[in-house]
């Protein structure tokens, strides 16, 4: 019995402490590629509730300063209509996967993956999406 105890306190362990050990994990296209569909369109959605708690971040040190706020929340309300208005986490999805199917994209970090879809969703001409594609990729630490 004491045998049976030990061996539910560390499955029960490894279970939660495996949150822990993805924090370390880099989010990249080789850890995309990995995911399931599911893993995928969680992980889209939370990026577009973090991009939101993100504008957030961004106005409340001048929440004294209306400009600062105005000014912040013009330049959120541009780029969101700009790159996110209309897509959906299936479509953002599906270009993450075309764009790290492309090996030399794979080490590129996946918030800068991201960003490189919307561009391309948002209608950014091919050579310009080349171009920073390519600074992303000799960038990529």
């Amino acid at each position: 019995m004491p045998c049976m105890k030990s061996l539910w306190l560390v499955a029960l362990l490894s279970i939660l402490s495996s949150p822990l050990l993805a924090q370390n994990t880099r989010r990249d296209g080789n850890w995309w590629l990995e995911q399931t569909q599911y893993a995928k369109a969680a992980y889209v959605v939370g990026f577009f509730d973090g991009t939101h708690l993100g504008a957030e971040f961004s106005f409340w040190k001048f929440k004294d300063d209306p400009s600062a706020i105005a000014k912040t929340t013009e330049s959120f309300e541009f780029y969101g209509d700009k790159f996110l208005k209309g897509v959906t986490n299936e479509q953002l999805a599906d270009g993450l996967d075309a764009f790290y199917k492309d090996y030399r994209n794979r080490k590129i970090r996946l918030h800068n993956g991201v960003w490189l879809t919307l561009n391309a969703i948002a209608g950014t001409p091919q050579a310009d999406l080349e171009k920073m594609a390519e600074n992303f990729r000799k960038n990529a630490d």
